[in-house]
């Protein structure tokens, strides 16, 4: 049976800003190139080869790096949202471009180790219309918690359970973006509206019986957050996951120099990247042309691209520092500096450079 492949990159990546100001969260880069690029290589490894991408926020950007797809060993199609229409609109919305019968369908912003063709042979002995990846957490009040019956086949969805609604022993499972779809599923999906996959039609599948979990405990990590996004490059470096970058770490791109500069094993270097002697980076993510200079230090932070950080310069844990901003000479930093901003005294920031 012909599968496709739909990869949902058309949200904004409001949690990722100021990092998102300039690119779309799939096409960030996770160590040596975009994040969206680590899901193909996913599909690849599952023999699935035609993938349509569901954009939105800044569509040119993927269409120009991916192009025809044939240059990552797959056939790409592209869909454009004409409005923010949800997770199950926007599989709506790249209908005209499926002709296969089963649909494998990626949130853009999960990293995971799944193995797919399980999944679908899961999927397929079920008879199921619609099959939900599932990972275990330790705390479910954040999420939302799917509750399976023993055949498996999808019993409820609890949204950010509270402690009086949790069973003695039960295991907490929330869905982890990808799921396996017969063709039939969108026909649960109005065309052109906002549709939520996860809070409208999936329980409406469910309802009737046609809905089930696959469960594993794979890896996975969702990136959309500074913190989450950071520990997904260390994880690709220390081998964690499958990937095709190059590993361990340190990562340093093409150009980079790093000579006399102390650089720890869990740090992503961009191409043409500066770090001059004397400075240290540890548990960071350095964007492209960014410069460090002499006797500055960057721990657990994010550094977008062009980024210069001044001689005996701090980046604390946690900072997130716009494409294009500037650290004063001796400025320590431990929060948000926006693109172009410039921090010039401590806790200061202003202007652009």
């Amino acid at each position: 049976m012909k599968i496709q492949a739909v990869v949902l990159v058309g949200g904004q990546g409001t949690r990722l800003r100021p990092l998102t100001d300039s690119r779309p969260k799939p096409m960030m880069s996770l160590v040596d190139r975009p994040f969206v690029a680590h899901q193909l290589d996913h599909l690849v490894r599952a023999g699935i080869t035609d993938v349509v991408f569901s954009c939105g926020y800044r569509p040119d950007a993927l269409q120009d790096y991916f192009g025809d797809g044939s240059d990552f060993g797959v056939q790409m199609g592209y869909v454009v949202d004409p409005e923010p229409l949800g997770t199950a609109g926007a599989v709506k919305n790249a209908e005209s471009e499926l002709d296969a019968d089963r649909l494998v369908v990626f949130n853009g912003d999960i990293l995971t180790d799944l193995d797919l063709g399980a999944m679908i042979e899961a999927h397929a002995a079920s008879g199921a219309i619609g099959s939900i990846a599932l990972t275990p957490v330790e705390d479910p009040s954040a999420f939302g918690l799917v509750r399976l019956h023993e055949d498996l086949s999808v019993e409820e969805f609890v949204e950010k359970p509270s402690a009086d609604e949790l069973r003695p022993g039960e295991p907490y499972r929330i869905n982890a973006g990808t799921y396996v779809l017969e063709r039939a599923a969108l026909d649960h999906i109005p065309a052109g509206k906002k549709v939520s996959i996860e809070r409208e039609t999936f329980p409406a599948i469910a309802a009737e019986g046609g809905l089930y979990g696959y469960p594993s405990e794979c890896y996975w990590r969702d990136i959309g957050t500074p913190a989450s996004y950071l520990d997904a490059n260390v994880d690709v470096l220390a081998e964690a996951v499958r990937s095709k970058s190059p590993t361990p770490g340190p990562f340093i791109g093409e150009g980079a120099s790093v000579s006399g500069a102390t650089i720890a094993d869990d740090v992503c270097v961009g191409p043409l990247a500066q770090i001059h002697s004397g400075a240290t980076v540890v548990r960071s993510v350095i964007g492209a042309r960014c410069s460090i200079g002499d006797g500055a230090k960057v721990e657990g932070a994010l550094l977008g691209d062009d980024v210069i950080v001044e001689p005996g310069a701090r980046v604390e844990p946690g900072s997130v520092i716009g494409d294009g901003a500037a650290i004063a000479a001796g400025v320590t930093v431990a929060d948000v500096v926006p693109t172009g901003g410039v921090a010039a005294a401590e806790g200061s920031l202003f202007g652009s450079h």
